[in-house]
């Protein structure tokens, strides 16, 4: 199985998903359609114990989601999501989530929007390189995290911190993400390899039996939120499409596309949307 917006590489039971969409990996549909492929292999593949995802690009993890796709959600039904519930985003976290392989994600560089959401709901684990930065852009350009963002951030850092990053829309640093339950650790740059290899070394020594076992009784500790889970899904997407109809996502959205999905607009992407909104009629 070839894909075209990350490469494989397979050492044991340890997979790695190197990121590679450039200019600055988008997350766009054609990643959302290969995540999708890759885990369906992965859930019927008991040789892999472990995924690490990383990125080819040193200051990129996942820029956001591709807007010209949530352009093309708008406008072309068959783009759009079969399921006013849930989307595809979502979807796609949960059903990595789901998978029984112990999935890690080292970011190295910017983490924001669609990819935010993507290590927020998928991965079990989350390290970065104290260089990174991760944001939520979505509120300045006047509409929701609804890749599960909302959800997943209340999740992970509770209400208060949750809608100041959501409504703050400004890039947090790594050792914020660590403080603020976003990511596990923040590691100098020198020192991530290392531990990651030295972390993944010992959870290949454990049994599939003994990793599934462990996620049992996280499933009963936590299944009092599967409800409310959902339903902070639906209600994202009532946000989203709420959003849609308002001359200000519309304007955000048109004016970042008019300015272009460039490196050059993507690295100070707060700074970015400061100019498109000053711009705004």
């Amino acid at each position: 199985m070839n894909f075209t917006t990350f490469s494989l590489q397979q050492d044991g039971a340890l997979l790695r998903v190197t990121l590679k969409n450039p200019p600055v990996n988008l997350m766009s549909g054609k990643m959302v359609e290969e995540l999708f492929q890759l885990g369906g292999r992965l859930h019927a593949d008991p040789g892999v114990q472990v995924v690490l995802f990383d990125s080819a690009d040193p200051d990129f993890f996942i820029a956001h989601f591709d807007l010209d796709d949530i352009v093309a959600s708008a406008t072309d039904p068959s783009k759009a999501s079969k399921y006013p519930d849930i989307n595809v985003l979502q979807s796609l976290a949960l059903s990595w989530k789901a998978l029984p392989q112990v999935k890690i994600a080292k970011v190295n560089g910017r983490c924001r929007g669609g990819g935010l959401e993507f290590i927020l709901g998928a991965m079990d684990m989350r390290f970065a390189t104290r260089e990174s930065l991760f944001c939520f852009p979505e509120s300045s350009a006047g509409f929701l995290a609804s890749g599960g963002g909302v959800t997943f951030t209340a999740l992970a850092a509770g209400p208060a911190r949750g809608l100041e990053i959501l409504l703050s829309a400004r890039d947090f640093s790594a050792e914020e993400a660590e403080r603020y339950g976003l990511i596990n650790r923040a590691l100098p740059a020198g020192d991530i390899d290392a531990y990651l290899n030295d972390l993944t070394d010992r959870l290949l020594k454990r049994s599939v039996a003994v990793v599934a076992a462990h996620r049992a009784v996280f499933a009963r500790v936590y299944s009092g939120i599967v409800e409310p889970l959902f339903a902070g899904l639906a209600a994202e997407n009532d946000g989203l499409r709420a959003g849609m109809a308002t001359p200000e996502m519309q304007n955000a959205i048109a004016g970042h596309l008019k300015l272009g999905q460039t490196r050059e607009n993507e690295l100070d992407l707060p700074a970015t949307m400061a100019r498109i909104r000053s711009t705004a009629p």
